[in-house]
């Protein structure tokens, strides 16, 4: 016996509005260099207010972001040392969980608007439904795409 394949919500809730003949927006926002934007200051108060790490954790992460640097080497070849004012290791398992942090409010903004997101690292899914009746789906999704544009700009993405 085979299991039922399982898909994700934001795929299955395309899938259950179609079939009611619902029309469903989806929005894909993809962030350019988005895990190289992350602002260090903003990114440890949100762990602290947000998430409650403090103390010796919150000291933790912040030598982790702090005082990082740069540099590219081909061969015998180097570029200077630059220091890093922003950002989050890419490569690193800490990296997107720390960007995924980072973005978490915008789960609750999306869902003001009574439309559903979905996140994962730095590629943000915005999905709103409607019946063919009801066509301000469409002015939602822009006011929706207009605060999360104003939150991405005052979070320095």
């Amino acid at each position: 016996m085979t299991t039922p394949l399982k898909l994700p919500s934001f795929i299955s809730e395309r899938l259950l509005a179609a079939d009611h003949g619902d029309f469903a927006a989806p929005v894909l926002l993809d962030l350019s260099a988005a895990f190289d934007t992350v602002n260090h200051d903003i990114l440890l108060q949100r762990l602290q207010v947000s998430f409650g790490i403090d103390g010796v954790a919150l000291k933790w992460f912040r030598s982790y972001v702090l005082g990082r640097t740069q540099y590219v080497r081909r061969g015998v070849s180097s570029s200077s040392v630059v220091h890093l004012l922003c950002g989050v290791p890419q490569g690193s398992v800490l990296g997107p969980i720390l960007f995924t942090l980072y973005t978490a409010d915008l789960v609750a903004l999306i869902a003001r608007f009574g439309l559903s997101p979905h996140l994962y690292a730095d590629d943000t899914q915005v999905l709103g439904t409607c019946s063919p009746a009801d066509v301000d789906v469409v002015m939602n999704v822009n006011e929706c795409l207009s605060a999360v544009a104003d939150w991405m700009d005052f979070n320095l993405l």
